[in-house]
């Protein structure tokens, strides 16, 4: 193997000095035959080498592969708990093959059950504006924490007023909700 690494070295040597005899203000004539054989070496001593190299990549990935589970795991049993069956007055779709909830607006009376079912990933329910009395907060969590398909949010409200709501993280892009809660 020493062997093998002298003769890369060597090959490589070569071409680097190869290369800044090139960018000396040579006149543009022929080359040594020296030059022009190492030159020729070095690409297949590097193309021997970048199998190497590439299957790094591919070790890194299949770790990264092992990681994705687990992470998808945590998502999935916190919305098992909430799956259970809730009586509810209006039923919200989160991201029905779009950034938005469906329906978008509507009306319900105090001390109605609202429920959120995400039928896509990554996504939240936040408040933007709330009447003064209400102590609405949207989805557990900050607003950096989402949900996958299958979870389920419900919340009773009994303050009457209007309510606005987004979703963080795509709210820039127009996933806004809005409702009334009437007396």
């Amino acid at each position: 193997m020493d062997r093998n690494r002298r003769q890369f070295l060597g090959g490589l040597t070569a071409v680097v000095t190869g290369a800044v005899a090139g960018c000396s203000g040579d006149d543009g004539g022929p080359s040594s035959p020296t030059e022009t054989a190492t030159a020729t070496q070095a690409p297949t001593r590097t193309a021997t080498a970048t199998p190497t190299e590439t299957a790094t990549p591919t070790d890194t990935a299949t770790q990264t592969e092992t990681a994705t589970p687990t992470e998808t795991a945590t998502p999935t049993e916190t919305a098992t708990p909430t799956g259970t069956p809730v009586d509810a007055e209006q039923e919200v779709a989160v991201a029905p093959g779009d950034f938005v909830f469906e329906p978008e607006s509507y009306e319900v009376p105090v001390g109605s059950t609202v429920l959120w079912v995400w039928e896509a990933d990554g996504h939240n329910v936040k408040p933007t504006a709330t009447p003064a009395d209400s102590d609405w907060s949207g989805t557990p969590g900050d607003e950096g924490k989402t949900y996958s398909s299958g979870y389920e949010y419900a919340h009773t409200f009994t303050v009457p007023g209007e309510y606005e709501y987004h979703c963080v993280p795509h709210q820039s892009i127009g996933m806004t909700g809005s409702f009334t809660v009437t007396e």
